[in-house]
């Protein structure tokens, strides 16, 4: 038996790539109605700022917190009978996973999950939970679904390649037409992107019935597999990185999704793992939103100016999930915050008694700063003996409440004090690219 016999999943054929129908979705959606309720479109409270008329697709209304459970009722529903008796496996890092088993329970339909070891304990407790076989298998997902597919083969299975599966792409295609629907005036949809299964899929259904809404991508800097599989005209193979937006840190593209796409889309963004930080916090503090880091992805975008084109236009945002880790989120909100130029670190030689320490400390005080870490070094001071190197984190009102804290250290201690931080660019853009 030849490795392709043995490692091979015929509905992902890099020779041999799906196209999405439309019609074929317009089926999927109301397959997927039996299920769930369209969720809801919100006007952003941030209008004014922007010039962008945002509304946001609020997807973590889900019953398991993200749009993945859209595919995963469409290709459980499409199974014949004997194969949902007999059951399906496949490999997730979390969302697709839970989609899943939530609808394989509800309709009746055995779950083989397989997670890399990187997956936290509580998503695989949760797929436990949900009446899932779980089985911890590879360092990363890719290695996760070369296990699943020999089991699946060994067992006689389903394996479902959740993020390529052409009934899983078009079930998310219900996304688009829940759009159109309740926002019949859009011109724009900012999407985010991982291997490219959501994208393929809305963009599948926008161009098909509205062509000149324009349909946008977002993808996180740090690992830009789709936007330089569309600049290679092919898709691509990168070094796995860890990124804020975990949920779509992706190595690979889909064969499928990167088929429907490439001709489909009019433009890839990049953002800065800082500026998703700092969309997480926009939606936690003036939307009263919680979305994960992939979710935020698209609302980046126009925080960091890169679509200064759609000023003035109805622009929908996908916020695709909203499963956070708690941690996770604690680090988003203080990255973010740290970003905007909010919390600021540095550090001042002061003369080591107690009247200059009052002295530096009231100077924070009267300035309206809270102190949230500090720590004095009297030790590793390099011919300062009589100085103590005060490390302080503080907390400003916002980058100008910064900047003045800056000047006035600088200008009362000079040559004393060093900013390790330095988020006092007046360039409030994003150093990012786009790819027509």
């Amino acid at each position: 038996m030849t490795r392709r016999q043995e490692d091979f999943d015929e509905f992902c054929d890099p020779e041999n790539p799906r196209i999405i129908k439309y019609d074929d979705i317009v089926d999927a959606t109301k397959r997927i109605r039996k299920f769930i309720s369209p969720t809801p479109i919100i006007a952003s409270h941030f209008q004014r700022e922007t010039g962008i008329n945002i509304f946001y697709k609020l997807e973590m209304f889900q019953r398991t917190g993200s749009f993945k459970e859209r595919g995963a009722i469409n290709a459980l529903e499409l199974l014949s009978r004997d194969k949902q008796k007999v059951g399906v496996v496949l490999a997730s890092l979390g969302n697709q996973a839970i989609g899943i088993c939530y609808y394989g329970q509800k309709i009746g339909v055995p779950v083989t999950v397989v997670m890399p070891t990187c997956v936290p304990i509580a998503k695989l407790q949760l797929c436990h939970n949900l009446g899932a076989k779980v089985i911890v298998q590879g360092k990363d997902l890719v290695e996760a679904q070369k296990y699943a597919r020999i089991f699946a083969r060994d067992k006689g299975l389903t394996y479902i390649n959740g993020r390529d599966y052409p009934n899983i792409l078009t079930g998310y295609g219900s996304i688009a037409i829940e759009i159109l629907e309740q926002q019949p005036t859009v011109d724009a949809i900012l999407v985010p992107v991982g291997t490219g299964g959501l994208i393929a899929a809305i963009a599948t259904v926008v161009k098909h019935v509205r062509p000149n809404c324009l349909v946008y991508g977002v993808q996180p800097e740090r690992i830009p597999t789709f936007f330089k599989s569309l600049q290679a005209g092919e898709p691509m193979t990168l070094p796995y990185e860890t990124s804020i937006a975990e949920g779509i840190a992706m190595p690979y593209v889909g064969v499928n999704a990167f088929s429907n796409a490439q001709r489909n889309i009019d433009k890839m963004l990049l953002v800065k793992d800082d500026w998703i930080a700092r969309a997480v916090l926009h939606l936690v503090e003036n939307e009263r939103i919680v979305a994960e880091g992939a979710g935020a992805c698209p609302l980046a975008a126009i925080l960091g100016n890169l679509v200064p084109e759609l000023k003035t236009k109805n622009v929908v945002c996908i916020l695709s999930g909203g499963n956070i880790d708690a941690v996770l989120l604690g680090r988003c909100l203080d990255r973010g915050r740290a970003a905007e130029g909010r919390l600021i670190k540095f550090k001042v030689l002061v003369k080591d008694n107690a009247v200059n320490i009052e002295q530096f400390m009231r100077l924070i005080a009267n300035g309206g700063y809270s102190i949230l870490r500090q720590f004095c070094d009297r030790i590793w001071i390099e011919n300062e003996i009589s100085f103590v190197e005060v490390k302080l984190v503080c907390e400003c009102r916002d980058l100008n409440h910064a900047l003045e804290l800056k000047r006035l250290l600088e200008r009362t201690y000079p040559n004393k004090c060093i900013f390790e931080t330095e988020p006092f660019n007046t360039d409030r853009t994003c150093p990012c690219y786009a790819h027509k």
